[in-house]
């Protein structure tokens, strides 16, 4: 209904007492009296409570506060499902439109030249891929990534390919274990579906999309240069033939001793919830059945294990790998 932990909790404390001040609430929340103000100002403007922030405070009954809410809620949550299907219905008219467009002046081979012009093919082959995309992924990042050694960016673009049903492939080097981000953004993207498995080396990057067409590096020295699309049935042939005789000598992607990035952000992906609401210690305390000094300690714990410094990193991370809406 709108309410964050803290009012969540507050209304619930409110609703033990016959009367209340902010303040006595707030204190047994372990809140600050000008944030246990501001909370009760919220639940006064959303008729939760009655009185005034600053003297006595009474609970309204859950029936009667609380179905105004609710349809509130319905009615937004109309709104949102009709904007959402006018939003679909936009993105599939300028899919048509984009598909119109290009189709017509497609070449039997043409060159996406400088870093922009491939990262702009690489969302083009994320977005309209419809059955397959197999992946020879050489050393450096893709071509039109400027970060060499981070695989983030393209990670992202695979997982979300694999989320729209279409089968991944990828192959990657077994060198990618000197780094941890590229291994936690392997096991990532392994987890929405990508098939990943590994080799001690690989020629280029390329891309083998639906068996109708290859993307080759234009210089594999340099990922800033380029793609070249071929769409000639030999090119497309030649390019499967390599990649599967690289697969069929690769090893799956391996699973570590301990615990995944993705297994222990799992396990704490309430706490990282509740930071990501930026609930006070206290109530993540509460909430977790443990003493503030012990939630205290468990998100220090946590910044460490994934080398961060802040919670608001933890929290940015965890997004990043679909833990958090």
């Amino acid at each position: 209904m709108g309410l964050d932990a803290a009012e969540s909790e507050f209304y619930r404390r409110s609703l033990t007492r016959s009367a209340s001040t902010a303040k006595g609430v707030g204190d047994s929340m372990g809140l600050s009296p000008q944030e246990a103000r501001l909370v009760a100002e919220r639940l006064l403007a959303l008729g939760l409570l009655a009185g005034s922030a600053e003297g006595e405070l009474r609970a309204v009954h859950p029936v009667l506060a609380c179905h105004p809410l609710l349809e509130r809620a319905e009615r937004r949550l109309a709104r949102q499902r009709k904007e959402l299907e006018l939003g679909r219905a936009t993105v599939d008219e300028l899919a048509a439109e984009f598909s119109m467009e290009t189709s017509s002046s497609l070449a039997e081979a043409e060159v996406h030249r400088g870093a922009a012009a491939a990262w702009s093919f690489l969302e083009h082959v994320a977005a309209t891929a419809s059955t397959s995309v197999q992946c020879i992924a050489a050393s450096g990042a893709a071509p039109g990534v400027g970060e060499t050694s981070d695989y983030t960016a393209i990670s992202e673009l695979a997982a979300f390919t694999a989320r729209r049903g279409t089968h991944v492939q990828l192959l990657l080097l077994e060198s990618i274990d000197i780094l941890p981000s590229l291994v936690d953004g392997a096991h990532a993207m392994a987890a929405t579906g990508v098939e990943i498995r590994t080799v001690p080396t690989l020629p280029v990057w390329v891309f083998i999309v639906d068996d109708e067409y290859v993307a080759t590096a234009l210089d594999p020295a340099d990922n800033q240069a380029g793609f070249m699309v071929v769409r000639t049935p030999g090119a497309v042939a030649a390019a499967a033939d390599l990649f599967i005789r690289h697969w069929r000598g690769a090893s799956p992607l391996a699973t570590p001793d301990y615990q995944t990035a993705r297994d222990l952000m799992q396990k704490h992906r309430e706490l990282i919830a509740l930071l990501a609401d930026e609930v006070k210690d206290e109530a993540i305390a509460r909430r977790l059945g443990v003493s503030a000094s012990t939630a205290r300690r468990r998100i220090k714990d946590l910044c460490r294990e994934f080398e961060v410094n802040t919670r608001t990193q933890l929290v940015i991370r965890a997004c990043r790998m679909g833990l958090l809406d």
